[in-house]
């Protein structure tokens, strides 16, 4: 049977349960949160900040890193040596 802490199935997360979800630290999360392109969606309440775990994921899997096209850059590479 497996047990599920109810901290951490809630729907808003605080930047320490948002830091032990993430594996990340305070200060990257309020650096996101508070970053001119593209932050990290937060809401202040009183003096706590709580972000909403399903943005919060959403909001990480915008930032996924993607692979170049390799036979793009290939056909680059080419096209440029053929007028070498």
């Amino acid at each position: 049977m497996r047990f599920t802490n109810p901290r951490n199935s809630a729907e808003w997360l605080d930047l320490r349960t948002l830091q032990n979800y993430a594996v990340i630290s305070e200060r990257t999360i309020r650096t996101w949160i508070h970053s001119v392109l593209n932050p990290l969606p937060a809401v202040q309440v009183g003096g706590k900040i709580l972000i909403r775990r399903r943005a919060f994921d959403a909001w990480l899997e915008s930032h996924r890193i993607q692979n170049p096209d390799m036979s793009q850059t290939i056909e680059k590479i080419l096209a440029e040596l053929k007028h070498v």
